[in-house]
């Protein structure tokens, strides 16, 4: 009985154990469903950061103490823009490239340039400058309009086509030759070269808009005149200050178009400072060597040595003083002197 007994026992163990097997077969077999769909998702979580994540860069870094150790870095993006030591340097290398250039090619890129400007200067007179009833109701918006509309698209269209603007040139040669990569008699024959060229460009632009008829409506025509008759009855001191000020921004606007490779860069960084000066109503020696001839041609009583004396010389004399002063003087002085 007692044996019997002992396998009785036994065999209910044996049913009890395959009871729970079959019991618990279920949920071995779920959690072992679980732990395959969090590695999936582990998986595919991986490969989805992955594809997104930035790059690593392998950077070595080695030094007299630590040679060959491998650190893993995130590159940082590059922006377009260069930091203003950098442009600076772009600067003078501009001026050495200037050097030397054929002098016909600079004269001739000079003529260009001052017909160009003269295209902005043009169309500044006849779209802001010939509305005068916005000018009577709201002449903040007016001026705005005569700096937006015209010597931007000016200005962006010499730099695109690589012209030679002598207000541009004085900043930068003076920087070349501030860090003695240029030398003072290829400062003298750019500035003579580009200064020739620009004025003939500029009569020559002025003779075709009037011979085209751009200012033949009533309000273009006394816009052309009076801008004219204005400019060249300046006293000297006040052309010279407003010269000053107008080349400080053209040469901030031409700097800015050498910190970018971009095209939409470059008319940005030309845009604001010259709308600037025009509304300001700053004197551009080159702007006005088409626009007092073009309003002369269109009949105001103007002579030359009016052009000249009242207006021509101290706006030169006062944007050379800017672009040596304010932007190659500081510039050079910031980040050229090392």
């Amino acid at each position: 009985d007692g044996i019997h007994g002992d396998q009785l026992a036994l065999g209910t163990l044996d049913i009890m154990a395959t009871l729970s097997a079959v019991a618990l077969a279920p949920v071995a077999h779920t959690a072992r469903v679980r732990a395959s769909v969090r590695r999936a998702t582990a998986s595919h979580k991986s490969a989805f950061v992955g594809a997104f994540a930035r790059p690593k860069v392998q950077r070595t870094i080695t030094s007299s103490t630590r040679r060959g150790v491998r650190v893993v870095a995130n590159a940082a993006p590059t922006g377009d823009a260069l930091p203003p030591p950098a442009v600076f340097n772009t600067v003078c290398a501009t001026a050495e490239k200037k050097a030397a250039q054929d002098p016909s090619t600079t004269l001739v890129l000079g003529f260009s340039a001052g017909a160009l400007i003269g295209i902005g200067a043009l169309l500044m007179s006849c779209v802001g400058g010939a509305s005068p009833a916005l000018a009577s109701a709201n002449p903040g918006l007016c001026n705005f309009l005569k700096g937006a509309v015209g010597l931007p698209a000016g200005l962006t269209l010499v730099v695109l086509t690589g012209a030679e603007l002598f207000t541009g040139n004085v900043m930068v040669m003076l920087s070349g030759l501030l860090t003695k990569r240029v030398k003072t008699e290829a400062l003298v024959r750019n500035w003579a070269l580009s200064y020739a060229g620009n004025f003939v460009g500029a009569v020559v632009l002025a003779y075709l808009a009037f011979g085209a008829n751009t200012a033949a409506a009533p309000a273009a025509k006394a816009a052309v005149v009076g801008i004219a008759t204005m400019k060249a009855s300046l006293p000297f001191g006040v052309a010279f200050f407003k010269g000053v000020l107008c080349n400080w921004l053209v040469c901030l606007g031409v700097w800015g178009a050498m910190s970018t490779t971009s095209v939409a860069g470059k008319v940005l960084a030309i845009f604001w400072p010259i709308t600037a000066f025009v509304a300001l109503g700053f004197e551009h020696s080159i702007a006005n060597m088409f626009l007092i001839p073009h309003g002369m041609l269109c009949g105001a009583t103007v002579t030359i040595k009016d052009m000249m004396m009242n207006n021509i010389i101290p706006v030169t004399l006062g944007n050379i003083f800017a672009a040596a002063v304010f932007v190659a003087g500081i510039h050079f002085w910031a980040y050229g002197r090392e």
